[in-house]
């Protein structure tokens, strides 16, 4: 199991979602947050920048699928684009019903 873990160009969030349903994987969580990068060089009053970070739990063979659907609709080859982390999952559990593992992620 996996978490994924992205940061995305706000406007970015609705094709995101919409390319992962249409790849059959449910489930993720929107943020929105507030960061920079490597580029600084712009005014103080603009280096916090809106982001929205999306967070999905899944299953290691969708890892793949999810990366792609991600970058296809999120790179434009310009600076602050995103980044995406995929985090190891030692457990998950859905409080509602104490189902635990794979099972809980569905």
């Amino acid at each position: 199991m996996k978490k994924i873990e992205c940061i995305i160009r706000s406007e970015k969030l609705k094709d995101v979602a919409d390319r992962l349903l249409l790849a059959g994987i449910g489930g993720m969580m929107a943020t929105e947050v507030k960061g920079f990068g490597v580029q600084t060089t712009r005014p103080q009053q603009y280096l916090f920048l809106p982001k929205t970070k999306v967070e999905i739990y899944a299953l290691d063979n969708q890892v793949d699928e999810i990366l792609n659907a991600i970058s296809e609709c999120c790179r434009d080859d310009k600076f602050g684009s995103g980044k995406v982390a995929v985090l190891p999952m030692e457990e998950c559990m859905r409080i509602r019903t104490g189902e635990r593992g794979e099972t809980a992620i569905f």
